[in-house]
């Protein structure tokens, strides 16, 4: 059994390994690294600021910049909605994953009944999927949904980290294509977005990685009932005294 699992970690290690391996076909910024800031002030008295940044190669809905800045080219940076739909860039604030992180907030119920948005918020860009391309990752918490030329595509949990989640997504079906990819946080929901990646590397089933993670476990576990435990030493005495009981 150990060797089974030991090969499973081997293999999982290689996955990970080539989730970084291919190229990003025609879609580009998939990290969402290229930006340009624009600060702006808003009161020139205290003084205070808002800076806005672009996503380079990306569309995105709703236009929302916070008054500040043109909505139809920038987005707030590090900003947030209270209640209505919006697209933000995330860097120095608690939100961010890794560098710039999109933030998806796709409204409240009161947002969404007076803004009259009830669509959410997402971004999206047309290229071609990497003819190679098995899968697709992305870095990811809170609700994010996935589609390609419309079509929804299920996401699975790759693996957990303290601020998120490592979501995979079967692309196989659409390697060499050309459409829109989109990423959408659904009304009422929010999500975070950064690090997507195509990859040769095929998606595992649900089932094996529950059993990888079943796996790892007993071997953990084989591990620890195998670990010698330390003798407690008695006290001189307190020895004595047991054996004359």
């Amino acid at each position: 059994m150990r060797t089974t699992i030991q090969r499973d970690v081997f293999s999982s290690l290689l996955l990970l390994c080539a989730l970084g391996a291919e190229g990003q076909g025609t879609f580009q910024n998939l990290g969402f690294e290229n930006t340009t800031l624009t600060v702006f002030v808003r009161n020139p008295f205290i003084p205070s600021y808002a800076t806005n940044a672009t996503i380079p190669g990306w569309g995105w809905s709703p236009h929302e910049t916070f008054g500040f800045g043109d909505p139809n080219t920038t987005v707030a940076l590090d900003g947030f909605a209270l209640d209505a739909p919006a697209v933000t860039l995330q860097a120095n604030s608690s939100r961010a994953i890794q560098g710039y992180t999109v933030f998806l907030q796709g409204g409240t119920m009161g947002g969404g009944l007076v803004t009259g948005n009830t669509n959410g918020a997402f971004i999206y860009q047309t290229g071609q999927i990497p003819t190679t391309s098995q899968s697709l990752t992305y870095l990811g918490s809170g609700a994010v949904r996935v589609a390609f030329n419309g079509q929804l595509l299920p996401s699975i949990v790759i693996s957990n980290a303290a601020t998120h989640t490592v979501w995979g997504v079967d692309i196989s079906a659409y390697a060499g294509q050309s459409g829109e990819l989109r990423f959408t946080s659904p009304w009422l929901a929010s999500g975070l977005l950064d690090d997507i990646r195509f990859s040769p590397a095929a998606i595992p089933e649900p089932s094996a990685l529950a059993l990888y993670s079943l796996g790892l476990g007993v071997l953990i576990l084989f591990g620890a009932m195998k670990r010698p435990l330390g003798r407690r030493k008695l006290h001189p005495d307190r020895s004595a005294n047991y054996r004359a009981r």
